[in-house]
């Protein structure tokens, strides 16, 4: 039986290489470019300090718009996406679109579930990092964040016109004919924002095709 499964095996493997192999030979000898985010490649952002290059700093944003933009000097094919944050949760990616004049979706991260850790040898920290794999084709994106640890629940009084009520509650304050009655709101604030890094890069062959 063991020889019969390995004889099955191999066959399979043959059958796959055979049918994929132009397939993973491209994917074999490719690499990534330059990070085509870095103000040294002629990059702006927004906020700076998000793509200088130093983990060690970050770029703020406060709400409601928490946006961060990096414009490339020229259009760019774009197949990955390298975002290192501080305490961003979720956000959305836009692509420009010159033609059409407006945003394109990209990509998106909807939870914590998306962010991975990697530990910093030279900062010796654990840094969160988001990673998409995307296509695109612009010279600028632009990352709009729908969530960060800064944002969570208040309780108040007095709710803004605009705010965003979870719950309401009535509780009691006092005793006998001094007891008066209190509406309590739950409301969803939103905080600022931070982001150590974005990163673009294109996929190029390693023999520089």
């Amino acid at each position: 039986m063991i020889y019969k499964f390995a004889v099955t095996s191999s066959i399979i493997l043959i059958i796959l290489t055979a049918g994929c192999g132009s397939r993973f030979s491209s994917v074999f000898s490719e690499s990534l470019s330059e990070n085509y985010a870095l103000a040294a490649y002629g990059a702006e952002a927004s906020n700076p300090r998000t793509n200088d290059g130093d983990i060690k700093t970050w770029g703020v944003v406060e709400p409601p718009d928490r946006i961060f933009t990096i414009t490339l000097p020229e259009k760019r094919k774009i197949d990955r996406v390298v975002i290192y944050s501080r305490n961003v949760i979720a956000y959305e990616l836009h692509g420009w679109n010159s033609e059409a004049d407006r945003w394109e979706f990209v990509g998106a991260v909807g939870s914590v579930k998306g962010r991975q850790r990697v530990y910093s040898d030279r900062h010796k920290m654990d840094i969160p990092r988001f990673d998409h794999r995307v296509k695109a084709e612009t010279d600028k994106l632009r990352l709009k964040v729908t969530r960060a640890e800064s944002d969570g629940l208040v309780t108040t009084r007095t709710p803004g016109k605009n705010d965003k009520i979870m719950n309401h509650r009535i509780d009691y304050i006092g005793t006998g004919r001094r007891r008066i009655r209190i509406d309590l709101y739950d409301v969803y604030v939103t905080g600022p924002a931070a982001i150590r890094e974005i990163e673009l890069y294109s996929h190029v062959e390693k023999n520089g095709k």
